[in-house]
């Protein structure tokens, strides 16, 4: 009896070319999203697209790329300078929602990925603010919104 490799989730749905498609599909849907695309500081997307292929096919048992360049994902840290409040969640997961669908996976594995980035996305979320308040994605004070205590207003 011969001892077989598991194989990966990373494999059983393709491999990278599976991954670059869901990347691809769901930055489609980014760069015309008015509340996402401006949290992307690149002129282009292509930095963040290659951080996001590499997340996934790392995640899903694909190559170690990710860790090897940036170390551990520390994900809701490295999205927390950003204003990702239930509206950029939503507007994520259609996005990905999009994208998941583009690939055409068999249900149980389509059900797994998308088990996954809905839990992801709304582990997210860091604010309630409704969009256009709080820090914009070059990490300044929108400014937009002002609070001020009328005097009467003071016990």
């Amino acid at each position: 009896m011969t001892e077989q490799t598991p194989v990966s989730f990373y494999d059983e749905v393709g491999g990278h070319e599976t991954f670059a498609r869901l990347v691809e599909v769901f930055y489609d849907g980014v760069a015309g999203d008015e509340v996402l695309a401006p949290m992307y500081p690149d002129e282009d997307l292509g930095p963040a697209k290659e951080r996001l292929l590499m997340f996934l096919e790392q995640y899903w048992g694909g190559p170690t790329t990710y860790g090897e360049r940036r170390g551990h994902p520390r994900l809701r840290m490295r999205h927390r300078p950003f204003h990702v409040n239930p509206d950029a969640r939503d507007r994520w997961l259609a996005h990905m929602r999009t994208a998941v669908d583009a690939l055409d996976l068999s249900p149980l594995h389509e059900q797994t990925l998308w088990d996954y980035l809905e839990r992801a996305a709304h582990a997210m979320v860091n604010t309630f603010e409704p969009t256009g308040i709080g820090t914009a994605a070059d990490g300044r004070d929108r400014g937009s919104l002002s609070v001020t205590v009328r005097d009467d207003a003071r016990p």
